[in-house]
């Protein structure tokens, strides 16, 4: 079982004092990627807020795919301000594509892509909802 490795905050303020950098990812309980069989994602909210509280730039969850929606929901209340969840968006392709090529009759790539890029899209618009950031993206 792969072991998650937690943010000391402490290291968090001296390496943003340090580098000067404009955001910082993270981590509070995610995965890159999707969490390997036997690893139950739990956000360490907690972490988050003391984070947030010494931490003046934006935060990052490195690895957000597959994480209990109402706590990345809650996560986002907290401060973090971007999700990668990659992962989760290519997940919802691969099975839609691997539901589609049971069909052997079809060949066609302008085909088969429309309704696995659609599952992508879906999953993709539920994240934007999700994270809050729907009708947000003129202010960046």
């Amino acid at each position: 079982m792969n072991k998650i490795i937690y943010t000391n905050p402490a290291d968090a303020v001296k390496f943003v004092r340090e580098t000067g950098i404009d955001s910082l990812a993270i981590a509070i309980g995610t995965s890159h990627g999707l969490y390997p069989k036997g690893m139950k994602p739990e956000l360490k909210l907690d972490l988050l807020k003391e984070i947030k509280s010494i931490i003046s730039i934006p935060l990052v969850l490195h690895g957000g795919s597959n994480n209990r929606d109402d706590e990345i929901r809650e996560a986002v209340n907290l401060g973090i301000n971007k999700i990668n969840i990659s992962s989760d968006i290519k997940a919802a392709y691969f099975m839609k594509m691997r539901e589609v090529l049971n069909d052997l009759s079809l060949r066609e790539p302008n085909v088969i892509q429309p309704s696995c890029i659609a599952a992508m899209k879906e999953v993709a618009y539920q994240k934007i909802d999700l994270f809050l950031a729907t009708g947000k993206a003129s202010l960046y």
